[in-house]
C-alpha cells in the first residue's frame, strides 16, 4: 500500500462515514511516518489493507464500512485495496498513552495513525512471522529505537505469562 492508497481509502471511508475520525492502526499506519515504505520494493507494497478504526465506534457505522470498503468487495476489485474495520474495543491492547502520540495522516485531516514504536510493542507482543520481520527492518534502518520499544512495552496492560515470549521476540528482532 502507498501513502496515497491509504489516503484514498481514508477519505472513501471518511465520506461514508460522516463526521467521524478514523484511526489508523496496523501496519498501514507506518505510512503516516514513513511514506517510502510504500514506494516500489518496500515492505509495505505487498500490504493490500489497512486496519481502521472509526471513532466514535458504532457497529452500524462498522458493518456498513466493512460492506463499501471490505475485501472483496467492489472497492477492493476496482483499486487492488481494502479497508479491515477494527472495533473500538482493539484500543485496549495498546501501550498506555498512545492516544498522545497519534500521528496524523497527511493530507487527511481527520484521521492518525499509530506512532511506530506503538505499533512495535504490539508487533512484539502479537508475535507473527511478518510483524516481527517488520519491526527487525524498522530497528535496522533506525527508524525506531529499541529503548522506545522497550519503554511502550512497559505500558502494555498484559497478562504475566506472556511476558516471556514478548522479551523473546524483543531480543530476536533488535537483538537487546
Amino acid at each position: 500500500m502507498t501513502l496515497a492508497a491509504l489516503q484514498h481509502l481514508l477519505r472513501s471511508a471518511s465520506a461514508l462515514a460522516g463526521d467521524r475520525r478514523f484511526l489508523v492502526l496496523g501496519s498501514a499506519s507506518l505510512l503516516a511516518s514513513f511514506h517510502e515504505l510504500g514506494e516500489a520494493s518496500s515492505p509495505l507494497t505487498v500490504t493490500y489493507d489497512a486496519d481502521l478504526c472509526p471513532e466514535p465506534f458504532d457497529e452500524l457505522t462498522g458493518l456498513m464500512l466493512e460492506e463499501a470498503l471490505g475485501e472483496n468487495r467492489a472497492y477492493f476489485r476496482r483499486h487492488g485495496y481494502h479497508a479491515d474495520v477494527l472495533r473500538d474495543s482493539i484500543l485496549e491492547t495498546l501501550p498506555q498513552g498512545w492516544r498522545s502520540r497519534l500521528v496524523p495522516v497527511p493530507d487527511c485531516p481527520a484521521a492518525f495513525a499509530l506512532e511506530p514504536t506503538d505499533l512495535a510493542a504490539v508487533k512484539l507482543l502479537v508475535g507473527r512471522p511478518k510483524g516481527l520481520a517488520l519491526v527487525k527492518l524498522l530497528h535496522t534502518t533506525g527508524r525506531i529505537d529499541a529503548a522506545i520499544v522497550r519503554s511502550r512495552i512497559a505500558c502494555l496492560d498484559i497478562p504475566v505469562e506472556l511476558i516471556p515470549r514478548l522479551l523473546a521476540n524483543l531480543k530476536h528482532t533488535m537483538d537487546v
